[in-house]
Parts: structure tokens; sequence; C-alpha cells
């Protein structure tokens, strides 16, 4: 799908169009500002990104293929950017990656992405409702559909905060190999994020030093808060990191603790077992024994198994060992 947004800079005036002829004549005058926003591109509305904007073949086959790495590079007259954006997940999985391309020049804005992004709407919105942003440039127009890319990172580490702390409890409560599963799952969505939002800020740190994309000194302020939210994202990534690797050693502490206590119970009750085999050892022998021929040396014998099992016990109670 294809969506074309024309502002023209002298009346404050947005056009929404669908015809990409009109982008062609739109583009040479300088008055205008334009974003194009290229949503799961046709092969048809692809073929415009080279022989309408003559953009380099390189920067277009990134743009169309998923699964590249973010990048940023300068082609002269326009550069190509592409970085990772968060998608919404219908599985159970917290964290769903698709890229997100742009051509940025002096007067016009292209966007390809592949998958539907929340923040490109919140964009359109915003820009139908206060046309008048336009009128600070594309570099402001990139630093909001950037500043809406990051700020999705933020409910899915608010998720991963909801399931450590599950999972925390339910170490505590009840440490099963599910447990242990969910803790190597949540381990490698963490690592996922971590890598993107990593590589996200390489780009952006290449960008700030792209003198072009800062029209102003202000834009420039706006793209280091860009920075410094990425760098704050890390950061978070980096603590969650650790708190997963914290649950590991409490759920394998917890398991040893079990262990240990299973251990301490049947090494009990074979402690309390050990007098009642001496005397069936001692009544077992192959000898005539004078309890044999005494009317209450079957009691005798049950009566001095029952009072070892009372004496160790209680021994081992005392030395709290039981």
């Amino acid at each position: 799908m294809l969506r074309i947004f024309i502002h023209d800079n002298q009346t404050s005036k947005l056009e929404e169009m669908t015809d990409p002829k009109q982008i062609l004549t739109a583009i040479s005058d300088t008055q205008k500002t334009i974003w194009v926003d290229f949503a799961k591109p046709s092969q048809e509305e692809a073929k415009l990104l080279e022989e309408g904007f003559h953009f380099h073949p390189i920067a277009i086959e990134s743009a169309m293929k998923e699964g590249e790495r973010p990048k940023f590079y300068s082609y002269g007259n326009y550069s190509f950017l592409l970085m990772e954006a968060t998608v919404a997940s219908n599985k159970g999985s917290v964290v769903k990656l698709s890229q997100f391309s742009a051509f940025i020049s002096d007067n016009y804005l292209v966007t390809v992405h592949q998958k539907d992004i929340n923040f490109i709407e919140d964009t359109i919105k915003t820009i139908k409702g206060e046309p008048e942003l336009f009128n600070k440039g594309v570099g402001f127009l990139l630093y909001n559909l950037l500043d809406g890319l990051i700020a999705n990172y933020f409910p899915i580490l608010d998720k991963i905060d909801n399931k450590l702390k599950t999972i925390e409890e339910r170490i505590f409560q009840r440490p099963n190999q599910q447990v242990l599963n969910e803790i190597f799952k949540l381990r490698q969505e963490i690592n996922q994020i971590r890598k993107s939002v990593s590589n996200n800020l390489d780009v952006l740190s290449l960008m700030l030093r792209h003198d072009s994309l800062q029209s102003s000194e202000e834009n420039r302020m706006y793209f280091m808060d860009l920075y410094d939210h990425l760098m704050h994202l890390l950061d978070m990534v980096d603590m969650y990191h650790d708190m997963v690797f914290t649950s590991m050693d409490a759920y394998l502490s917890s398991v040893s603790n079990n262990m240990n206590n299973i251990m301490k119970v049947l090494t009990a009750m074979t402690t309390i077992m050990m007098p009642l085999t001496v005397i069936t050892g001692i009544y077992g022998m192959n000898f005539d024994l004078p309890e044999f021929h005494w009317t209450y040396g079957y009691a005798w014998a049950l009566t001095l198994m029952a009072v070892s099992v009372v004496a160790m016990t209680l021994f081992l109670r005392s030395r709290k060992w039981l």
C-alpha cells in the first residue's frame, strides 16, 4: 500500500494522495515537504523506488528484504536508514521484530516496511492534526517516527518484568522443568531485544555524525534525546539480563535444597531402621536362643524394635538432624 503526504510549506496545506505520478512532480518543488510511506509494497510499487526516486539498488534490496542488519549509508543527495522495530505478536513470544527503512533527502522522506507498525499510524494521525510540523523539516518528521519506534520497546520490557516476577514466585513455590524452560525462553528473548537495541543505537550514533539530517540545532537536540532513550533501554535490558541469570541461580538453588531435604529424610529413615536391622539380624541367626523358648519372646522383640525406633527418632531430633 502506498500513502503520499505532500505539505506546502508556504500555505501549510497538507494533501494526502495515492497516485505515484504526483510524487515526481512535487519532489522538484523545494517549497514542499513530502512523505511517502510504502507499507508491504508490491513489486510494481517497489519499481517506483528505483525508477522514480533513483535510489541505489543495494539500498532498495535491503529495504525490501526482511532480516537485514540495521545500517545507515549516505548516497550523496540522500541517506538510507534501516532499523529494527517491534511489531504486535499474537503468539506466546514477547518479542517480534521487523525492519523499518527510510530514504531521507532535503525535502522528502520515503519509508518502507513489510509489517504493520503502529507508530507509523500514530505519526500519520499526528501530522493530520498538526500539519505545521512539516515546517520543521524532514529531520523532525523522521524524529517523530523514530521516537515511536523506540517507545514501542518499553511495553515489551514491562511484559518481561511481569514474566520475571511470575517466574520468581513459581521458583519458590514449586520449581519444575516448565519453569526452567520459561527461564531459557525469556533469556533468548532478552538477548534478542538487547541485540536489536544495540544495533539501533549504533545506527543512531552514525546518524548523529551526519549533519544533513539535523537541519537545525533544535533537531539535533531531538536526535540526542532519542540516543538517550536508547541508552536507557540498553541499561534496562542489561538489568533484566542479570535478573534472568539470578532467577536461574535461584531455580538451581531451590532444586538443590529440595534434593537435600529429600536426601535428609531418606538418610534419617535409614538411620532409624539400622537398630531394627541389627535386632532382626541377631534373632535371625541359625542358633538356639533362650528367647525362642520364652512365652513373651515375640512381644519382647517387637517392644525392643519399637523402643529403638523411638530412641533413634528422639536422638535425631535432639541434634536437629530431623
